[in-house]
């Protein structure tokens, strides 16, 4: 294609994407520039740099955001907002601002200069000032928002004017708040007006070099940036990393070709290259001039260096394309002949062995031919001619020989020239040899004759009759017909195989052979054998004595083809009804007779949960796609389908429930034999048969057994009830036989006591403890609730801009942290005393399994926890009171909510206590207690859950409580 071409062809399609500068985040459109240096070096150039501007960042997003961590040296000035913190006696959280007069003026307090004052001193002064005015109270200030400064941009930008940018804003900031350099403007020679001078800012020493320089100065107020027109410009077109039109440094002179690729990121790749500079006359025409020293400094405003390599040629390689596991290029000393270029595991599963192609040079005529290969042959080391570099040799798979066969490919050969409008290269180059010999030997003879009477497939055109496209006609030329002996008739090549170039065209290629069928897997002898008027099925398999021993018995299939229309029929059958003479059927020429092993048959059909015959092949959400088992990818896709449309589904008690594919209606007792049979704990009377219509029954396997289920049914055994529970508790503390015990289905806590030989005599069954799994999980998924439900309404506080405590927030979010890491007990209030059992049965628990059952000793103590100077475990004295057990602990703390106490009593019941001057109400309090004071809620007074705190706080006081007495 000619370079103007090339550039229209990139103009156009640039142009139809339809992009607007009214859009700053569309690409933007060529420039005249641009257009110009495109159409001299043939291909698309773009100025470089501008890109650093689209798209247009969104400055009011981003001067809106957070300023960050601040250093203590920011000078303070008018406009900027400053929040002070109070802790102590005076606290609150405020926002304050830095007004005209520079004062920063606080609530109750002096007011404070803070212009001109960096961050630090004016903390100082504030702890100062607080200091003076509220004793014992600490001060915080942290930088709430940078003020806003004004500069002035002006010159080749989208949007010049008076620009808002933030105080920490740089001259890249202030450019980019402008929408940006326009592509006629100067990215080298900006200027930075302040004071009275200007300051110079290149953009590329930022993009180029990584260095900022100037365009990272912070801005000031007043400050004034001016974009200049574009300067010189230069062109560098071909293979460098970043071809474009480049900006000459202002007032730098003339370049070198080895700066200006240096400029564009060096070349794509080592070696010498020759360049080429088209510069323009003083009359306007275009002069080439080759370059030979390239630090010659040659290059000025509108000249053009085009780099191209003295040789882009390649040495020693030969490649290995198509049907293998990894094609692309082998070193030509390493696989010097056919053999050392391939080896049986290079190739794919299901490689087509008879032929393949080798594309290798034409010495006469220069051009490159394909010549045919025995790939057998080579694999056997037989063939070991030697090649040459630039070597190609083609291996196929099924599907391209499958085409050979296929709908278009017949069309053209019964004499149709004109290909599909879709077609792939192979059929175009195809139509074309038919149409430049019609009477040649592919046009007019044998295959055209065969293709007269048969019918193809519309199968999609493979990869490699795509890249190759003289290897279609080159397989049909050497193909054969076969109807028989193959899995799919039609067009085979073969090296062998006359044609017209040697004269040896072979008029038997549709191949006359006697009928014959073919046993094929799980047989002791596979292969092909006479058919007889007399042969059917089961003599086949001679009467099961063909068959291997691990045979899947209920499913064959019969895979039959119509030669005519090149159709397969697929017909089920059952090995082990055949086998057994009660079932039969004649076979015709050309039959396939598949069997298979169990365990193929059993990694072929997954267990379905939904009861549906069909094996589903995708994967559920979250989970990982199986590896498809080895049988499958071996078989015709339509008999793995096949095998799933037929399968009954086998669940409950046997020893390797699934999905079992069937020929037809089988006997319950054959399906549940190649299951495994009946497991120990199955109940035969009792099995549950789920026909495909929807129909349910329950059937007696013992009694009667003329019971049958067919494709899409459901098979369950169901287990006898059990006696015993599968998992056993665990009772320990103080009782005659600790240890783990199985149990019934309606096991108690009494009789549990009296098979561990029942309590001894200093136990207290009044503190017994008794945790549970499910209710373990019950108070972890309550404590998960409540810690999102928290976060979400602190997440709701913040974003409607109520004026909530930062230290709030952060223990409320400490506080969802504690709610998400405590690990619940799962404790159940049970009594234990075998006395009061034996009155009150209703009280007597039911155990579940993995229960466990703790019996203390008598304690002698009363414990102390939660906000109080010294937890501890306090001597019991009978009617010592909760406040003398709270003062032998310290005493409450400052973040104690006395009002909120509560007794965890021994047998794990909570009762509020009432711990104030005003209450003398007198508390009995058992040994083995423990006295709770939790946290005062009120920190987290200003958010809307304030009042579900004390809940919180108060249920992660009883779960350390229940740990603590579960721990002794």
């Amino acid at each position: 294609m000619a370079p103007g071409v090339a550039f229209l062809l990139w103009v156009c399609t640039v142009l139809a994407a339809g992009p607007t500068r009214s859009d700053p985040l569309m690409p933007p459109s060529v420039s005249p520039l641009e257009a110009a240096f495109s159409a001299r070096a043939g291909e698309p150039l773009r100025q470089f740099g501008y890109d650093l501007f689209a798209p247009a960042r969104d400055s009011a997003a981003a001067d809106a955001s957070a300023p960050g961590a601040v250093q203590g040296d920011y000078v303070l000035n008018t406009g900027d907002a400053v929040t002070v913190t109070l802790r102590g006696q005076k606290s609150f959280s405020k926002r304050f601002v830095v007004d005209r007069n520079g004062q920063l003026v606080v609530d109750d307090l002096r007011p404070v200069t803070a212009a001109g004052l960096p961050l630090d001193s004016l903390r100082r002064e504030l702890a100062a000032a607080v200091a003076a005015t509220w004793p014992n109270t600490e001060s915080f200030a942290t930088l709430a928002e940078v003020r806003r400064i004004g500069v002035v941009v002006t010159g080749a930008v989208r949007r010049p004017g008076r620009q808002e940018v933030s105080a920490f804003a740089t001259a890249l900031d202030a450019l980019s708040a402008a929408g940006g350099v326009e592509r006629n403007g100067s990215l080298r020679a900006i200027r930075l007006m302040r004071a009275g001078g200007s300051i110079a800012v290149d953009l590329y020493a930022l993009q180029v070099g990584g260095d900022a320089g100037n365009a990272d100065r912070p801005l000031r107020d007043g400050d004034r940036l001016f974009v200049p027109p574009l300067g010189a410009t230069v062109g560098i077109a071909g293979p460098v990393k970043r071809p474009g039109i480049y900006e000459l440094p202002p007032g730098g002179g003339q370049l070198s070709a080895a700066e200006l690729r240096d400029l564009a990121g060096g070349a794509l790749r080592p070696g010498r290259a020759r360049l080429l500079r088209l510069g323009i006359g003083p009359s306007g025409e275009e002069a080439a001039e080759e370059i030979a020293d390239a630090d010659a400094r040659r290059f000025g405003d509108g000249d053009l260096l085009l780099i191209a390599p003295l040789r882009e040629d390649r040495r020693d390689e030969v490649r290995l394309e198509g049907h293998v596991l990894r094609p692309g290029p082998r070193a030509l000393p390493q696989a010097a002949t056919l053999a050392g270029l391939l080896s049986r595991s290079d190739l794919r599963p299901a490689p087509y062995l008879p032929f393949a192609a080798l594309e290798t040079d034409e010495a006469a005529t220069g051009s490159r031919v394909l010549h045919p290969v025995d790939l057998a042959s080579v694999l056997k080391g037989r063939d070991r001619r030697r090649l040459a570099g630039g070597d190609i040799l083609y291996v196929l798979g099924a599907n391209d020989i499958d085409f050979l066969t296929a709908e278009p490919v017949l069309a053209l050969l019964r004499g149709e020239r004109q290909p599909p409008q879709d077609a792939c290269p192979g059929l175009v180059t195809l139509a074309r040899n038919l149409a430049a010999d019609p009477d040649g030997p592919l046009a007019t003879g044998p295959q055209a004759r065969a293709a007269a009477g048969l019918t193809g497939a519309r199968t999609p055109c493979p990869p490699l009759f795509t890249t190759v496209p003289d290897l279609l006609p080159l397989a049909l030329r050497h193909s054969v017909l076969r109807l028989t002996g193959v899995s799919r008739p039609g067009f085979y090549p073969v090296v062998d195989a006359g044609t017209a170039a040697n004269g040896g065209a072979r008029e038997a290629i549709v191949e006359p052979e006697a009928p014959q069928y073919e046993l094929i897997g799980h047989v002791r002898r596979p292969g092909t054998r006479r058919l007889t008027a007399e042969t059917t099925l089961r003599a086949a398999l001679a009467d099961g004595k063909a068959l291997k021993r691990d045979v899947y018995p209920l499913l064959g299939i019969v895979e039959r083809y119509d030669r005519r229309s090149l159709t397969r029929a697929y017909l089920p059958f059952s090995p082990q009804e055949v086998a057994a003479g009660r079932a039969d059927r004649r076979l015709a020429d050309g039959d396939r007779i598949h069997l298979f092993a169990a365990e193929d048959v059993r990694g072929l059909v997954k267990p379905s949960d939904a009861g549906s015959a069909a094996r589903s092949t995708e994967p559920a959400d979250g989970e990982a796609a199986d590896e498809p088992p080895i049988l499958a990818a071996l078989l015709d896709p339509a008999i793995v389908a096949l095998i799933g449309e037929r399968t009954v589904q086998v669940r409950g008690a046997v020893r390797d429930p699934g999905g079992y594919p069937v020929a037809d209606r089988t006997p319950l007792s054959a399906l549940i034999a190649v299951a495994g049979g009946l497991s120990a704990d199955a109940d035969p009377a009792a099995a549950e048969l789920t026909e495909v219509t929807g129909s349910r029954r329950i059937v007696d396997l013992g009694r009667d057994g003329t019971h049958m289920a067919g494709p899409g049914d459901a098979l369950r055994i169901n287990p006898r009830p059990q006696a015993l529970e599968s998992r056993a508790v665990a009772i320990d503390g103080a009782v005659r036989r600790p240890g783990r015990y199985d149990i019934g289905r309606s096991e108690t806590l009494s009789s549990l006591i009296a098979r561990a030989g029942g309590l001894l005599e200093d136990a207290y069954p009044a503190g017994a403890v008794l945790t549970r799994e499910s209710e373990r999980r019950r108070e972890k998924e309550q404590f998960q609730r409540q810690a999102r439900e928290l976060e979400r309404t602190l997440a709701l506080e913040v974003e409607k801009g109520e004026p909530v405590k930062a230290e709030n927030v952060a223990l409320a979010r400490q506080l969802a942290a504690q709610l998400r890491g405590a690990e619940p007990l799962g404790r159940v209030v049970v009594e234990a005393d075998p006395a009061v059992l034996r009155t009150r049965p209703e009280l007597d628990p039911l155990l579940e399994p993995d229960d466990r059952i703790v019996i203390p000793k008598r304690p002698l103590t009363v414990a102390v926890a939660g906000e109080v100077l010294h937890p501890t475990a306090a001597q019991f004295v009978s009617g010592k009171s909760a406040e003398d057990y709270l003062n032998e602990a310290g005493g409450p703390t400052r973040d104690a909510d006395t009002g909120r106490s509560f007794l965890v009593l021994p047998d794990g019941r909570a009762r509020t206590l009432a711990l104030s001057s005003w209450n003398h109400r007198v508390e009995a309090i058992p040994p083995g207690s423990i006295l709770v004071v939790p946290r005062d809620p009120r920190p987290f007074d200003g958010l809307d859950v304030a009042k579900t705190f004390g809940n919180i706080l108060s249920q992660l006081a009883i779960t350390a409580a229940s740990v603590s007495v579960i721990a002794r």
